[in-house]
């Protein structure tokens, strides 16, 4: 099936994967680090509400084609993709400590593309981007929701900044057992570096462009979470996809 989104309020994010301690009601023996995560927590709540008063600002403004709109519809841009790390490096904290609620369970694919571009609705029509989506309506697969979602919103959001005017989910049964997740945009592509490196924790660090690999990394870290038989879940960069731009392939098994 092959559709459009409308616009639609951005989901708040999953608690299991950003919840912790409140640090007023601390243990005395409670370490640096949990001060920081929760730290880490409000910085995210407070960026949510910001992002929220320029999404209501942007839906209200009179004339899209003004530069105040656009350098608003920027500053939505970079206020969910901070948000977005944070959520990322609380729900990495929680697994590298062993207390993320890792819980697999038969989704629906339908549903997963759905509520990912919902979340992602209000920022693509700021930007005057079209979301699409190609899924099979009863194609279902064994995953932790809130963990892939977070991975598909996370890539729609890189797709959104690139794209000159498409964005694409394509979700489909790999012929080799489980499914294969694409983000593809019409954009100019991945930069060799990039396909080079891929995923790795070893990835550079880009002074220039201000990248980490934040978000890569927690996709690969989400995707080997997920296992089938001597299979792993995996993530990879491609160019030249249907749309003619770049594409983010999530392999679930």
């Amino acid at each position: 099936m092959a559709d459009s989104m409308s616009d639609a309020n951005l989901a708040t994010a999953p608690d299991k994967m950003t919840d912790f301690p409140n640090p007023v009601n601390a243990e005395p023996g409670m370490s640096m680090s949990h001060f920081l995560v929760s730290s880490v927590h409000d910085m995210k709540n407070s960026l949510a509400v910001m992002a929220d008063f320029l999404e209501t600002a942007l839906a209200q403004a009179a004339d899209p084609a003004t530069p105040l709109y656009r350098q608003a519809s920027q500053a939505l841009y970079e206020t969910r993709r901070i948000n977005d790390h944070l959520i990322q490096l609380l729900a990495l904290y929680k697994i590298e400590q062993d207390f993320y609620p890792f819980d697999p369970r038969e989704q629906n694919l339908a549903d997963l593309a759905l509520d990912a571009l919902s979340r992602v609705a209000n920022l693509a029509q700021a930007r005057g981007i079209s979301l699409e989506y190609e899924c099979p309506d009863d194609l279902h697969a064994w995953f932790d929701y809130e963990l892939i979602v977070g991975v598909l919103v996370q890539a729609l959001h890189n797709a959104l900044h690139y794209a000159r005017g498409r964005v694409l989910c394509l979700i489909a049964a790999d012929p080799r057992g489980g499914i294969s997740i694409r983000v593809e945009d019409n954009g100019p592509g991945f930069p060799d570096f990039l396909l080079r490196q891929g995923a790795s924790h070893q990835r550079e660090i880009s002074f220039e462009t201000g990248s980490t690999g934040l978000g890569l990394y927690f996709a690969s870290v989400v995707a080997g979470l997920h296992r089938g038989g001597e299979r792993n879940g995996s993530t990879r960069l491609e160019n030249e996809g249907s749309l003619g731009g770049g594409c983010f392939v999530l392999e679930l098994p």
